[in-house]
């Protein structure tokens, strides 16, 4: 798995490759760095890179929504792979990460 941070108003982190059990941590560290960024509204993460997310992935996401909203700033989620779309989708959590309806 490879994450790129950059901007400031969102922070964008963009996620590349898998994220399961083994890089789960990784993406963890790397969204509560983002959520941390002075001056920041926000967060986007860029899923477009991402073929495989498996439950620890998922965990990771929900744990930084609430975070996010916890402090006051929105996580989002853009342009997830269609197979990690229908992952979010199966397990209720699109309309969640506000993903409900979009394609």
């Amino acid at each position: 798995m490879e994450i790129n941070s950059e901007g400031t108003d969102p922070v964008v982190v963009a996620v590349t490759g898998e994220v399961d059990l083994a890089t789960a941590p990784q993406l963890e560290q790397e969204l509560a760095d983002a959520l941390a960024t002075p001056g920041a509204t926000g967060v986007r993460v860029d899923l477009s890179g991402v073929e495989f997310m498996d439950s620890a992935g998922l965990r990771v996401l929900v744990a930084a929504l609430k975070s996010a909203e916890d402090a006051g700033l929105t996580l989002t989620l853009a342009a997830p792979h269609e197979r990690v779309r229908r992952i979010i989708e199966i397990t209720g959590l699109s309309e969640v990460f506000g993903l409900a309806g979009k394609a």
